[in-house]
């Protein structure tokens, strides 16, 4: 059973924001975020279909869905946003920084454009619509930030380019906010999944290097998005009420363990 078929209340009331929020990670923390009683601001660059599928699916919950399309590395757009969405559905509470993408390859032969997209992507995205969230919060003396980072936020991936520096830059911005705006009662977490898959999905057979990677891990498997997304209810919620600049791995060990052989 997937923990969004239970419904709580622990968020009834509040409005969050989530960036990337129509597909895997993304989706399964609206979804949760919805399941604990959240209305949804669904924020995405361009795929507006798979973002109404999933509002849809948060109305079937009984919350509020919103869409909206918009290029979160582009600071006008961003600001313009978060009036779009408190117009929409009220004043923001939570911001779920999801959104963001790789492009691998080897340092050494890493164009310069591709370094530059996959920074503004995962960093400048988040530090302008957290920026534009705060603003926002300030004035009630309440809300909360989680920040979406990664495994490799932690740990080196050789051949991945700028996504493991940009990751690990999140979590400093992370903790950086954390202490800028805790007077304004608004406190800053993060998240950094490890290797996460839909079981039964298959995805071994068409990933076999990950799969022998996750073959070595503590828990011995791939975790779930659904595992993910409760993480980041619990941070979003009162129930982190006294936690603010940190980190929840949620990675199955392998922080502790990947340079293991086996």
């Amino acid at each position: 059973m997937k923990p969004t078929t239970v419904m709580s209340t622990r968020l009834a009331g509040r409005i969050a924001l989530v960036s990337g929020g129509a597909k895997g990670i993304g989706r399964a923390i609206a979804l949760q975020l919805a399941a604990d009683g959240a209305d949804i601001a669904i924020v995405v660059r361009a795929d507006r279909a798979a973002a109404q599928d999933c509002a849809a699916e948060i109305e079937q919950l009984g919350r509020r869905a919103a869409v909206f399309l918009c290029d979160l590395t582009d600071a006008q757009a961003v600001s313009g946003l978060i009036s779009e969405v408190e117009q929409a559905l009220g004043p923001l509470d939570l911001l779920v920084n999801n959104a963001g993408f790789g492009a691998p390859g080897a340092l050494l032969d890493l164009p310069e454009s591709r370094w530059d997209q996959v920074i503004s992507g995962n960093l400048k995205s988040c530090f302008l619509l957290s920026v534009a969230a705060a603003r926002s919060m300030q004035s009630r003396k309440m809300g909360a930030i989680v920040n979406i980072a990664g495994a490799s936020a932690h740990r080196s991936y050789p051949g991945a380019g700028a996504y493991g520096p940009a990751k690990a830059a999140v979590v400093s911005l992370t903790v950086q906010m954390s202490l800028e705006w805790a007077a304004l009662g608004i406190r800053v977490n993060g998240v950094s999944p490890g290797p996460i898959r839909e079981a039964g999905s298959g995805w071994e057979a068409q990933e076999p290097l990950l799969a022998e990677e996750v073959s070595r891990l503590p828990l011995r498997r791939a975790g779930e998005p659904w595992e993910v997304a409760k993480a980041v209810a619990y941070l979003g919620s009162d129930d982190a009420s006294y936690v603010t600049g940190q980190m929840l791995i949620v990675d199955g060990g392998g922080v502790n363990t990947w340079y293991l052989a086996g």
